[in-house]
């Protein structure tokens, strides 16, 4: 995992009743095989149900943008099997090195 970074703005993703928890910064290998800097959170949505959700926030090919992606989704209060997901996906990206 990477060590430091600027913490991204999340307040477009959260409601008044939703709760961010930051998990890591690392390199993350995506499907085709490519390795972005990414700061990945796991955050409980409570607006129509409750859900929780791994996202996975990183700059954008334009300058001042993020991209976020949906990694994982789970319907109640799961934020600690995702956080371990999360530091699981994390962890083997930083394996591949």
């Amino acid at each position: 995992m990477l060590d430091v970074a600027p913490a991204p703005d999340l307040a477009l993703l959260l409601g008044p009743d939703d709760r961010a928890e930051f998990v890591a910064f690392c390199d993350w290998t995506t499907r085709t095989g490519r390795r972005e800097p990414s700061w990945l959170y796991v955050v409980l949505h409570r607006g129509h149900g409750v859900w929780t959700h791994a996202y996975r926030v990183v700059p954008d090919r334009r300058p001042g943008h993020l991209a976020v992606y949906l990694e994982r989704a789970a319907e109640g209060d799961c934020r600690a099997a995702l956080t371990d997901w999360l530091r699981a996906r994390a962890a083997a990206a930083d394996g591949r090195r």
